[in-house]
């Protein structure tokens, strides 16, 4: 099924605006992250109305902004996403806001060393940042480079050394595409297509 005909199935009148959509990135880095927190999914971002068409609020190469539904999904692996929303549905404040914090993230650089604390950006921390500030709702959870790491040490120590130059920054903090995916204050909306 080509990408066109899969975005044709999406039934987009069963999506809302705060919905959080999944995709897999088929490149080198994003390929082992995906291993390495053992998930099916590398990038993330957050589904808006603009105009009335669906686009998609996310942090990405080379800086955070807006992009349309379609051109998101499809830099998916074989078009690949999943599309998971609160259990209590947002309030239109609560829509107001979140664009409100996504706006004021666009024009971000990328952050390729993952680190929360730092001042670009990357996709997951945007969404955690954009839900926090709005909603005041955690969206994933924040853990050490040493936690994540020993959650599946085999698939990431190398690869982290590699990337870091050596010098994996154990007490830094990051936040993962998957503990969002498994969020369990999320419901499923589209199953994996």
């Amino acid at each position: 099924m080509t990408m066109n005909n899969k975005i044709n199935t999406v039934n987009k009148d069963k999506l809302k605006e705060g919905d959080i959509i999944f995709i897999s990135i088929p490149n080198f880095l994003y390929r082992a992250i995906e291993k390495g927190t053992n998930s099916q999914t590398s990038h993330v971002g957050i589904l808006l109305k603009d105009n009335d068409k669906w686009m998609v609020a996310e942090s990405k190469v080379p800086m955070s902004g807006l992009s349309s539904l379609e051109d998101f999904i499809s830099r998916s692996k074989n078009s690949w996403f999943a599309i998971r929303r609160f259990s209590e549905d947002l309030t239109q404040d609560q829509i107001k806001e979140l664009k409100n914090a996504c706006q004021a993230r666009y024009g971000v650089l990328y952050d390729f060393s993952f680190n929360f604390n730092a001042k670009k950006s990357f996709c997951s921390k945007f969404v955690y940042e954009v839900f926090k500030e709005a909603c005041n709702i955690e969206v994933g959870t924040l853990e050490s480079f040493k936690t994540l790491i020993n959650k599946n040490p085999k698939a990431l120590t190398g690869f982290w050394k590699l990337w870091f130059l050596g010098f994996i920054p154990y007490k830094k903090f990051t936040v993962t595409p998957q503990s969002q995916l498994i969020n369990e204050n999320l419901k499923e909306v589209i199953a994996h297509v």
